[in-house]
């Protein structure tokens, strides 16, 4: 009789590969990681990938459009955050971090021809990273450059990573609107032939073409929390 399929931490949309559905799912606190056909779960290969020393383990993961690639978010909930690039076929780690200090909120998004991959991480994005260093974390900005955290975007199959800093001259009394859900950093990380699609706190989406630059300037905000001020780089 068949064991009972235990229930994944996480696991990818369905994905087609050598011409079947497939899923990849990350197992158990060891961290298993199976790549098994679609729906029946059966298991084509397993893989463990340990979390880290610090206790930083993968909390979501997903793969490329043509199911050659996979790519995870790590976060320890202390403060520290990694993530993992693994070949499909065969399923093996290739790259990632184990850990940085900072957070990051999403797996990070592939390009629709699987070139590179990209996030959004930074130590700030718990709330407090628009206040200054001498204010309590919810005090609202004294006005001027900040730094919202950075995107990293990490090449393939080269495994180059670089990193890009998001930058933002605040209003002075600029705080974020709790109430929309958007005021931990960027989110919503997209990526093309075109550039990169992302939207940071204030809930208006910003586009940057490539070659991304080493500092991203982002439109300035509203001094409400929501939205810009002025029409300064709406879309």
């Amino acid at each position: 009789m068949q064991e009972p399929h235990e229930s994944p931490r996480c696991e990818t949309e369905p994905f087609v590969l050598d011409g079947e559905a497939q899923v990849v799912e990350v197992i158990d606190d060891w961290q298993h990681v199976r790549r098994c056909r679609w729906p029946s779960r059966t298991v084509i290969e397993e893989v463990e990938c340990p979390g880290s020393d610090r206790g930083s383990f993968i909390d979501g993961v997903a793969a490329s459009a043509s199911g050659e690639w996979l790519v995870t978010m790590r976060f320890t909930g202390q403060g520290e955050w990694g993530y993992d690039v693994f070949r499909t076929r065969p399923l093996a780690r290739v790259a990632g971090i184990d850990h940085d200090f900072g957070y990051i909120l999403e797996v990070p998004a592939f390009a629709p021809d699987a070139s590179c991959l990209v996030g959004g991480a930074g130590p700030g994005f718990l709330g407090g990273w628009w206040s200054h260093p001498d204010d309590d974390a919810e005090e609202p900005a004294r006005g001027g450059p900040v730094s919202l955290g950075f995107l990293f975007v990490h090449r393939l199959p080269s495994h180059e990573v670089t990193r890009h800093e998001l930058h933002v001259d605040l209003p002075p009394g600029w705080c974020p609107d709790e109430s929309s859900g958007e005021w931990w950093g960027p989110r919503a990380i997209t990526v093309d032939g075109g550039g990169v699609r992302l939207t940071p706190s204030w809930g208006v989406p910003v586009a940057v073409p490539w070659p991304l630059p080493p500092v991203i300037a982002l439109p300035v905000p509203h001094p409400s929390g929501r939205g810009l001020s002025g029409a300064s780089g709406s879309l």
